[in-house]
């Protein structure tokens, strides 16, 4: 699965001050400089890394202080997923399951901000200031992947003209997708606090569920067109009404819980 926070505008300054609370409710300040590097969902999660040693209810209250962003900033999660089993049974099976996650994302991002444009007579109306998404990715030592996700950005995202076409399918989207140290991006960790608590959801592991209700008014589950129509049997979704089936999903889990 790929997921991101969508990080509206005159949201940030609440979303970093809360990343800020968490950070005191875990460390004095005499700790922070040293210890703290970031906050990383499956070490703060599990009481691993920079938080081993630090009791559950403490590591816990953080998560809540960090997710409360998005339930009361009303942050878009957008995310895509598939099931890799399927895939590689399909014609699509010699495809990267995450470069598929990726784009699947990247396009249910789009589709978002086309939905926040007003309509008249069902026709998209385009206000050509403040559209633009600046992506951001967590940063990578797989070069391999690192040029596969430029690549997919780059055949999604044609030149820039002045009119919604259709060959241009990341219209709102910068020239270019940036990979940044998830340490020095609040973004970034709030993506990867809402992946790890989606793919547990997704995985039907219990003992989490509470962080995923709190986010989940807010996820998306990516559904670009023509590929959900045509590639619907591999999708994963959080929603029972749109998906098949969400069996036969360990292949992901031993992976290492890999989100990005």
């Amino acid at each position: 699965m790929f997921g991101a926070v969508v990080v509206t505008p005159g949201t940030f300054g609440w979303v970093e001050r809360l990343h800020s609370i968490a950070i005191e409710q875990i460390f004095s300040p005499d700790e922070i400089e040293e210890k703290f590097h970031e906050f990383h969902a499956s070490e703060l999660y599990r009481g691993e890394g920079a938080f081993a040693g630090i009791e559950e209810a403490k590591r816990f209250d953080a998560i809540r202080v960090l997710l409360m962003a998005m339930e009361d900033q009303k942050l878009p999660y957008i995310y895509g997923a598939v099931d890799r089993t399927k895939l590689a049974k399909s014609l699509a099976g010699t495809a990267r399951p995450l470069d598929c996650a990726f784009r699947l994302c990247a396009l249910g991002i789009e589709d978002w901000a086309r939905s926040q444009h007003p309509q008249v007579s069902g026709a998209i109306q385009i206000d050509y200031q403040d559209q633009y998404l600046f992506i951001l990715d967590d940063n990578t030592t797989d070069k391999e992947l690192k040029k596969q996700l430029r690549t997919s950005y780059r055949l999604l995202r044609a030149a820039h003209p002045y009119t919604l076409k259709n060959e241009n399918r990341l219209w709102h989207a910068h020239d270019e997708m940036y990979f940044g140290d998830s340490r020095e991006s609040v973004g970034i960790q709030m993506a990867d606090l809402c992946n790890y608590f989606m793919l547990h959801h997704l995985l039907k592991k219990e003992g989490s569920e509470e962080f995923y209700e709190i986010f989940v008014a807010q996820a998306i589950c990516a559904k670009p067109e023509p590929e959900r129509s045509q590639f619907h049997d591999f999708f994963v979704s959080h929603d029972s009404n749109d998906q098949k089936s969400v069996i036969e999903l360990k292949n992901v889990a031993n992976a290492k819980d890999q989100t990005a």
